[in-house]
């Protein structure tokens, strides 16, 4: 009599396991999904250039989520990190239009790698600050990034008086220049975005 319930409780154990490996695969199966329907919806879906196409766009997102993956883990949440994206753009526009004028006649101007260099700083300096009031100060993560946010979109804003940068080419002579090459160019026929993820 002890054999049957054994025998009978197997099926369930294994079609258990079967659903947990299912739900545990759901994004992905998700993804296939999402594939498959676009790859017959629409004929050049898997094209070399819709995918090259797809993965430029992809990357920006990306190099965000790499970062956000470590927060989720954690069990936190950060949801300034569009606003200090969109500030560190606005220092990024600003350096290479105007420099840093040092009130005595002279305007320092960076090259790219320096323009680069500093705007990660600047959200580097920002997202400690976030650290900051989550771990020393016990400020739930939700309300430290969502203040954390609204100040970043406000300096933003004010940094250029609420207008956008245009023509961001930068000037050679100040050696200003570079940042349409990453944005727009292309190194061995893939985009740079897709080069500098990888």
């Amino acid at each position: 009599m002890t054999d049957i319930p054994a025998k009978a409780a197997a099926p369930s154990a294994s079609s258990g396991s079967v659903l947990l490996t299912l739900m545990k695969l759901r994004t992905f199966i998700a993804l296939i999904a999402v594939l498959v329907f676009f790859s017959i919806a629409a004929p050049n879906f898997l094209s070399a250039a819709n995918l090259i196409l797809m993965a430029k766009h992809v990357a920006l997102n990306a190099f965000l989520a790499m970062g956000m993956t470590f927060v989720i883990i954690t069990g936190g949440i950060d949801l300034s990190v569009g606003s200090i994206v969109g500030l560190c753009g606005m220092v990024a526009g600003y350096l290479v239009l105007n420099g840093i004028d040092l009130q005595i006649g002279y305007t320092v101007y960076f090259n790219v790698v320096e323009i680069a260099f500093i705007t990660l700083v600047v959200g580097i300096l920002i997202g400690a600050v976030n650290g900051l009031l989550i771990t020393r100060l016990n400020v739930a993560p939700f309300i430290a990034t969502l203040g954390t946010l609204y100040v970043a979109r406000g300096f933003a804003l004010l940094s250029s008086d609420g207008r956008t940068f245009p023509n961001l080419v930068g000037k050679p002579e100040l050696g200003t220049t570079g940042f349409g090459y990453l944005g727009a160019g292309k190194l061995l026929g893939l985009p740079v975005s897709i080069w500098i993820l990888v």
